[in-house]
């Protein structure tokens, strides 16, 4: 084997169509604005050291007038071989270092009469978070086009753009290297998709959701890619956000194309299949990888059937942004249950049950404005455009906050609201309605730890007028309110395996994130004092506690996870509230919260409050009931959930993103 050697060349941004061959990750803006990304009257000629004929270069003589920036590319090899100065060849283990990236491969080779750039062999490249390795490379620096076979590869969208442009500029700041040099795979964001009118529950493992709305790092593979003058393509690739093999979940991209838009790489997929553990295909049509949060998907199901009669149909508009710092939202509606029953159970106050054409379309506008220090949000919720019926068939409610720092409470917030036929929940008393409010409050919230002790503090204080239903019947008052209200949720572990023992190389299935069992002590203490304007007043102390276990690790298919909470409560009152709403009940309690694995990655959910005061009439009744089942992977998960207390349901799924550490493969 020959001595490595070392070759030096002074080039510029084409340097052996470098700058082509990194814009597989690059963008289709354009060539001009390829070539002078970030760089005003500067021109790129493909001059490599003295290799090329510059009286047959046209293109050269352009630049006569311009300034022409020169890039040094560092190639070490076993063998180099410079033919009439018109052939470059390297050969055995090569390995060209440009711009803080490394490209490794068996052969190099560069034709200056053809202006043909090929790589083959073991092809590897490493900038930054971006990892790819191919079979073969080939590209023509005139006529801007060129190909790469069986490429397989890691991908870092939020500064891939950033770590594959070539400006000399950039040479100053030595690029980052982002993967996980500790060998974890570490769970960082996600995507999430629901339908219903159930609030999206955190993932009940990680007890956290990190959905942003995207997913940063992914793996691909592709037979073949082709590269032109304003950008790249192919006609197959496959994407996966799965850092282990065999992979739970993966997309087949059909037609996809790279481009830029505002300063983020875009992969367009014009047809795109979503594939679970290499078998189910799902056809979702087209799809963008990248890019700033996605919004919502533009139709969606809710089951309301109080105000809508069962099932709905919703349309998501796309948010509009007015100055800014406003938003507004629009939701068109569809009443599919009503149209189906041709009639209407939802208006009690109303004896006249027939509709017509406009009872079967609902509206939800949110308008949200905001700047430094105040937020205001409004939410209008319309079950129906019939306008004599309109005073019944809307909820409304409007909010005002902002952030201000007080004497002894510090940082906190002042809120002004006000409420038109709101929707509350009491315990056993179930739904009650408050038909209108309109008042303030000044908020505080602390976190804040004692040796191992977590502890989350609230207090309220404020005054508001209401109008609502009486305790004893559903005759409406009306009354002045203040109030003081304060709890404080409590933490404390006893006893957990040792974090460091978790986090291993291989594949967890179920879970993106390693468990850690644990039992912790928690407690919950809520306290409050109301006064009415009518004289009476009302106040009560309630303290929970119980312990929180979670036991298994989700190595095995049968029972291998539990966790569970019991939080017995008791409360102490005085007075009583002349409102069915906040009437302190249900003086004796217990919390029941579980999920437990079934088999493999289904589990059962449940959260619900039992009444065991035995002097209550309501003893023995469930409230705040929540049910629900999970398909629960590392990848993935859906659920379905229903909460029979006020028959609301729905379903969703979430995508898992991660870092990948250095020990991810590049195959799959």
């Amino acid at each position: 084997m020959a001595a490595k050697n070392n070759y030096v060349l002074a080039v510029n941004l084409g340097i052996l169509g470098f700058g082509i061959f990194l814009s597989l990750f690059e963008t289709s803006i354009g060539k001009e604005k390829f070539f002078q990304k970030g760089v005003k009257n500067k021109y790129y000629s493909y001059s490599v050291g003295n290799l090329l004929d510059t009286d047959k270069n046209s293109l050269l003589k352009k630049s006569e007038q311009k300034e022409v920036i020169f890039l040094t590319v560092k190639i070490f090899s076993d063998k180099q071989y410079d033919y009439d100065q018109n052939i470059y060849l390297a050969e055995g283990n090569v390995k060209a270092l440009i711009n803080d990236g490394v490209l490794r491969s068996d052969l190099l080779s560069y034709n200056k009469l053809t202006g043909i750039l090929s790589a083959e062999g073991n092809i590897r490249f490493k900038k930054g978070g971006q990892y790819f390795r191919a079979k073969e490379f080939k590209f023509n620096l005139l006529k801007k086009e060129g190909i790469i076979n069986d490429v397989y590869g890691i991908l870092d969208l939020k500064n891939v753009l950033d770590d594959l442009t070539i400006d000399t500029n950039l040479i100053r700041n030595q690029v980052q290297d982002r993967t996980n040099n500790n060998q974890i795979n570490t769970y960082s964001d996600g995507i999430e998709f629901s339908f219903g009118n159930v609030k999206l529950p955190e993932n009940k493992i990680t007890r956290s959701s990190k959905s942003i709305g995207s997913i940063n790092n992914w793996r691909f593979k592709s037979n073949s890619i082709t590269i032109e003058d304003h950008g790249w393509k192919s006609n197959r690739i496959i994407f996966t956000n799965d850092p282990f093999d065999p992979n739970q979940i993966s997309f087949e991209g059909i037609d996809v194309i790279a481009e830029e838009k505002e300063g983020e790489l875009l992969i367009t997929s014009s047809k795109t299949n979503l594939i679970l553990e290499n078998r189910t295909k799902i056809f979702l049509g087209k799809r963008i990888f990248g890019g700033k949060k996605k919004n919502k998907n533009k139709l969606d199901l809710i089951l309301d059937s109080k105000d809508r009669d069962g099932l709905v149909l919703v349309r998501r508009s796309d948010t509009t942004t007015i100055n800014k710092n406003i938003k507004l939202d629009f939701q068109p509606q569809f009443l599919i249950n009503r149209a189906i029953l041709g009639k209407t159970n939802s208006y009690k106050n109303s004896q006249n049950t027939n509709i017509n054409f406009s009872d079967l379309f609902g509206l939800n506008i949110k308008l949200k404005a905001n700047n430094k220090h105040w937020v205001f949000e409004s939410v209008n919720d319309l079950s129906t455009l019939n306008l004599t019926r309109i005073s019944s068939g809307i909820r409304h409610s409007n909010t005002f906050r902002k952030y201000i720092r007080m004497p002894i409470i510090e940082d906190s917030t002042f809120n002004v609201f006000t409420k038109y036929r709101s929707r509350a929940w009491n315990g056993t008393i179930g739904e009650t309605e408050i038909k209108s409010a309109f008042g303030g409050f000044i908020e505080k919230t602390h976190f804040f730890k004692t040796g191992e002790l977590t502890n989350n503090l609230n207090i309220r204080i404020g005054t508001a007028k209401y109008e609502s239903e009486k305790f004893e019947n559903n005759d409406m008052t009306s009354l002045w309110r203040f109030s003081v209200f304060t709890s404080i949720d409590s933490q404390y572990p006893i006893w957990s395996v040792n974090p460091k023992n978790l986090y291993k190389k291989e594949a967890t299935l179920l879970s993106p994130v390693s468990i850690n069992p644990e039992l912790v002590f928690r407690t919950n203490i809520n306290s409050a004092y109301f006064n009415y304007l009518n004289s009476t007043d009302q106040g009560f102390l309630k303290l929970s506690l119980g312990p929180e276990v979670r036991l298994g690790n989700l190595k095995r298919n049968f029972f291998d996870y539990t966790k569970l909470s019991i939080m017995p409560g008791i409360k102490i009152k005085f007075g009583n509230s002349p409102f069915k709403f906040d009437n302190a009940i249900d003086m004796k309690t217990l919390n029941i919260n579980l999920v437990q694995q079934i088999y493999g990655p289904l589990m059962f959910d449940i959260i619900s409050n039992l009444n065991i005061d035995n002097s209550s009439k309501n003893y023995g009744e469930y409230y705040d009931t929540k049910l629900g089942f999970l398909w629960h992977k590392r990848a993935y998960e859906w659920g379905i959930y229903y909460h029979p207390n006020n028959d609301a349901g729905g379903l969703y799924f979430r995508i898992n993103g991660f870092k990948f550490a250095d020990s991810v493969q590049a195959v799959f």
